[in-house]
């Protein structure tokens, strides 16, 4: 079994390798590379992650108010990224430490890390649905109403725990060469069904957190372009949705990939002791590349949104605190009922 310091998710199962393959092949450890890289770069992205999702939300909630419903969708994008960066100062511990904190909090971390995981493409993917019927289905767009969007919101987190519980279900501590380790296991599975588990669970991943949102997101934005309305308008809100769209299937796409190759290896002849040397140390690498999402939305946010900036300078006294309250102004006013959840503009 691969010594994996990462969350629980990659798949593994007791025989990846058979016992001819470990004594003709030089593994790739991942341990050292873990512990020396792991600790300052993840505490860099947990500070950087926190500070802007804090700030996100906190402009969200006091400036903007969430009146629109595609700001309440950006509000559960951070919280999505909140809950899956706590769970980066374990692995930072785990990778220097290995594992002491037990079953429970084992299953604990495992679920969290793919409940945010999973709740971030669950909005991400309703924010590309609510510009596509605001600007392609407009006369027929009917999200107003609390209750619809209350149950649209907790339809996504439930959709998010369900992707979860496997891992959250059956995480579970290890010892692997003396250390402690926190990987998914399924001890209550019967013998046989290990490669099941492992495939399903890598197209789990790569048909949730790759192909929907491509998908969603290709289909969506080709409706939008063909419309005359987006020909006549310049959409801010849509460019921003979409370039959140391309950094996270930047950043996610190549270790899905990876975790595909490795998962199916056998099939695709990619078997022999120099492929699982560099497909062992590409889901390391790819995986690492792939958790900075939570920290850059903030960033893309900020960079798009020019009222989101604007608050950002009133909040810390870099502009005429004049000139800032009479931008507080509109927002102060109570929307109507159109304004509230149809708006196809910041």
């Amino acid at each position: 079994m691969d010594n994996d310091t990462f969350p629980t998710y990659d798949v593994l199962i007791e025989d990846d390798f058979s016992d001819d393959m470990i004594e003709k092949c030089h593994k790739y450890d991942d341990k050292v590379f873990a512990a020396q890289v792991l600790p300052p770069f993840y505490s860099l992205v947990f500070i950087l992650g926190m500070v802007g999702n804090a700030l996100l939300m906190l402009i969200l909630v006091k400036y903007k108010g969430l009146k629109e419903l595609v700001d309440i969708f950006f509000l559960n994008t951070a919280v999505s990224n909140f809950l899956f960066l706590i769970t980066l100062p374990f692995w930072i511990h785990t990778a220097r430490h290995s594992w002491d904190l037990g079953d429970t909090m084992c299953k604990m971390i495992s679920g969290f890390y793919l409940v945010g995981y999973y709740g971030y493409i669950c909005f991400l993917v309703l924010l590309i649905i609510h510009r596509y019927l605001a600007i392609v289905h407009v006369g027929r767009f009917h999200l107003a109403a609390k209750k619809t969007t209350y149950v649209i919101i907790a339809s996504a987190w439930g959709l998010a725990i369900l992707a979860a519980l496997p891992e959250f279900a059956f995480s579970q501590v290890q010892t692997e060469d003396r250390d402690y380790i926190c990987h998914f296991v399924r001890p209550y599975y019967p013998l046989g069904d290990e490669k099941f588990w492992k495939y399903f669970l890598t197209l789990k991943m790569n048909i949730l957190g790759l192909l929907t949102p491509l998908f969603v997101a290709i289909f969506c934005y080709w409706r939008i372009k063909k419309t005359s309305r987006y020909k006549e308008k310049k959409y801010g809100l849509l460019k921003l949705i979409f370039l959140m769209t391309l950094v996270f299937m930047g950043l996610w796409t190549p270790y899905n990939l990876v975790l595909f190759l490795k998962t199916f290896q056998e099939h695709l002849n990619l078997n022999d002791c120099e492929n699982r040397y560099h497909l062992d140390r590409a889901i390391q690498v790819t995986k690492i590349i792939a958790n900075t999402h939570c920290c850059i939305n903030p960033v893309v946010y900020g960079f798009l949104d020019e009222t989101f900036r604007k608050r950002f300078y009133c909040l810390f006294h870099l502009q005429n605190n004049t000139e800032c309250h009479l931008r507080e102004a509109p927002d102060q006013q109570s929307p109507t009922k159109g304004q509230l959840y149809n708006s196809t503009t910041f």
